[in-house]
C-alpha cells in the first residue's frame, strides 16, 4: 500500500471507532495491509489495520475469524471495535484494542524469553488453535493445490524441480480427515508476548495462554504438518533438534515424513515470493531454502 495511509487510518479511527485520533505511529505497511498503532482521543488504545481494494482477504474477513476465535475459547486475539470501508477512500479498515507492544520476538531479542520457551508457546498456541473449526462462511486462503500451481509459475524452473519428491509425498499424505484449521503463519512475530504472566488452567471459557495472536490472511483448510512447517521455516527452526522439539511441544501425531516435505514445500514458497519476486531479506531466505532441502542426519530423505 502506497501513499495516504496515515489518513486513511485516521479517518477510519473516526469512523468506525467513534472517536479522532490523538497519537498516531506506524507499525508497518506491506503491499496489501498496512498497520498503525493509534491513541484515541478519548484515552483507548487501538490498532488500526487497513486493507488495499480488491484484496482476497479483507477488513470483514478478519473481524468474522477473530469473532469465531474469541467465542471458541482456545486462543486470545485482540477485541474487534469495527471494521468497514473507509469512507472517501477505497480501503477498508479493521479496528481492534491494542493486546500490547512487545511480541515474543522481541521478547526473544531482549533476553527476557528464551528462544526454546518462545518456540514452545507457538506449539502450544498452534495446537490450541488447531481445535477450533473454521468458520464456514469465511473466505479463507488458497489451500494447497492452488499454492502449488501459482509455485509453479513464478519459482525458477531449476528450483522448482527440486520439490518434486516433497510434492509426491505432500499428495499422498494429506488426508482429508487428519485436515484442521491452520494460521498459515505463526510466527514470532505474530504472537503478543504474555511473558509478563504465567501459563494458568482455563477457567471459565478463558484460553489458558496468555499470549495474543494475531494477522489470519494466511489462514486455511491443511494438515497440521503443513502450519507446522511454515513456522519452522519463517523461525528459523530448521534444524533436526528444533523439527523434533517442536513436534514434541505440539503434542499431536505428527507425520515427520509429511512435515519434511512440507517444510521443502514452504521454504521454497517463501523464497519464491520474498526474495525472488520481491528482493526481501534475500541471505535469510537463501539460508532457509538451502536448510530445507539439504539432507540432514535424522531428517527424512525426500
Amino acid at each position: 500500500m502506497t501513499g495516504g495511509t496515515v489518513l486513511a487510518a485516521e479517518r477510519a479511527c473516526t469512523a468506525l471507532a467513534g472517536s479522532a485520533p490523538a497519537e498516531t505511529v506506524r507499525v508497518r505497511i506491506g503491499p496489501k495491509t498496512a498497520v498503525y498503532r493509534i491513541r484515541l482521543a478519548d484515552g483507548r488504545l487501538v490498532v488500526v489495520k487497513l486493507f488495499a481494494a480488491g484484496v482476497s482477504h479483507s477488513a470483514a474477513d478478519e473481524a468474522r475469524l477473530l469473532t469465531v476465535i474469541t467465542g471458541s475459547g482456545r486462543v486470545r486475539v485482540p477485541v474487534v471495535i469495527g471494521h468497514g470501508p473507509v469512507p472517501g477512500l477505497t480501503v477498508s479498515a479493521l479496528i481492534t484494542a491494542d493486546a500490547g507492544t512487545r511480541t515474543l520476538s522481541d521478547a526473544v531479542r531482549a533476553g527476557q524469553m528464551p528462544r526454546p520457551a518462545a518456540l514452545l508457546r507457538l506449539a502450544l498456541l498452534m495446537a490450541a488453535f488447531h481445535t477450533i473449526e473454521a468458520p464456514a462462511e469465511v473466505r479463507l486462503a488458497p489451500g494447497i493445490g492452488q499454492q502449488v500451481s501459482a509455485l509453479a509459475s513464478h519459482c525458477p524452473k531449476r528450483v522448482f524441480n527440486q520439490l518434486a519428491p516433497a510434492l509426491e509425498v505432500i499428495a499422498g499424505g494429506a488426508r482429508r480427515e487428519r485436515l484442521v484449521w491452520c494460521h498459515g503463519d505463526l510466527h514470532l512475530d505474530n504472537v503478543i508476548s504474555g511473558a509478563d504472566r504465567r501459563i494458568t488452567a482455563s477457567t471459565g471459557g478463558e484460553p489458558h495462554l496468555p499470549e495474543y495472536v494475531v494477522d489470519f490472511e494466511a489462514a486455511t483448510i491443511e494438515a497440521p504438518e503443513y502450519d507446522l512447517a511454515q513456522t519452522l521455516v519463517t523461525c528459523d527452526a530448521l534444524e533436526t533438534s528444533d523439527r523434533i522439539f517442536m513436534a514434541a511441544a505440539y503434542g499431536r501425531h505428527i507425520d515427520t515424513r509429511l512435515l519434511d516435505a512440507y517444510v521443502a514445500f514452504q521454504a521454497v514458497r517463501g523464497w519464491t515470493y520474498a526474495a525472488h519476486r520481491e528482493g526481501r531479506d534475500r541471505d535469510a531466505w537463501a539460508a532457509r531454502l538451502h536448510l530445507a532441502l539439504t539432507p540432514q542426519p535424522g531428517r527424512t530423505v525426500l
